[in-house]
């Protein structure tokens, strides 16, 4: 995330602010949520449907020494964040975070099983393969200034899920984000794993200033990459 960093120090005021604020959801163990937070960024806000994984989460951290996010746990579908009453409490917490921390942004990987083989490709329509819908939705209602999306490589390979995603890519763009994505390993980025996944970071317009449509072609994928894995 050194080029969201970098943009924002571009466009900063005189005002002195914390490290850039994260809210985000589909949490799991939390593995990227550290990832983030060892770059610079704090976890203000944590979403999680299964409680037993919420509580390895919570207990990793710990024993990590971690302190507990600005705006806490919550354990729920993120279905609910979409209601009137709890969308005007995320919309309060996210004004808040801005306030004190300057930046402010969603990070998810929703469920994928779906887009996958091991999901039967049911896609959109499946049991959770909505919940990347609902995501993007409340991307587009809480407008955070920046995001990052990820899932697996059927929403992007399979002909019928990409068709989708980008639906979903418009719908970012409409609202006014800068999109950029690719389809990386992890064995590209240096970790232990060969594992395919769709990174889209999106940035809001608003708010960084000079973003154009040439802004996705130069995008920093490969000068963070040490392994170029591409064939």
């Amino acid at each position: 995330m050194n080029f969201v960093t970098s943009n924002m120090a571009k466009n900063a005021t005189k005002v002195a602010f914390a490290k850039p604020a994260l809210f985000t959801f589909f949490a799991g163990a939390g593995f990227l949520d550290l990832g983030f937070e060892t770059s610079g960024f704090e976890v203000v806000f944590v979403n999680e449907f299964h409680k037993a994984i919420l509580g390895s989460y919570k207990y990793a951290r710990l024993k990590m020494g971690i302190s507990k996010p600005m705006f806490g746990y919550l354990q729920d579908d993120i279905t609910v964040l979409l209601s009137d009453k709890e969308a005007s409490s995320l919309s309060h917490c996210v004004g808040r975070a801005r306030r004190s921390h300057g930046l402010v942004g969603f990070v998810g990987g929703p469920p994928c099983p779906d887009f996958s083989v091991a999901g039967k490709n049911k896609g959109r329509d499946g049991k959770n393969g909505n919940l990347s819908q609902v995501y993007v939705d409340l991307i587009c209602i809480q407008k955070p200034d920046f995001f990052v999306f990820e899932n697996v490589k059927g929403l992007w390979r399979t002909k019928t899920h990409r068709i989708f995603y980008d639906e979903l890519k418009q719908k970012l763009s409409d609202v006014g984000y800068v999109l950029t994505d690719r389809l990386i390993n992890s064995i590209e980025y240096g970790a232990p794993q060969d594992r395919d996944r769709i990174i889209l970071v999106g940035l809001l317009k608003e708010k960084f200033g000079g973003l154009s449509d040439e802004t996705p072609s130069n995008f920093p994928w490969k000068e963070n990459m040490p392994f170029d894995c591409k064939t």
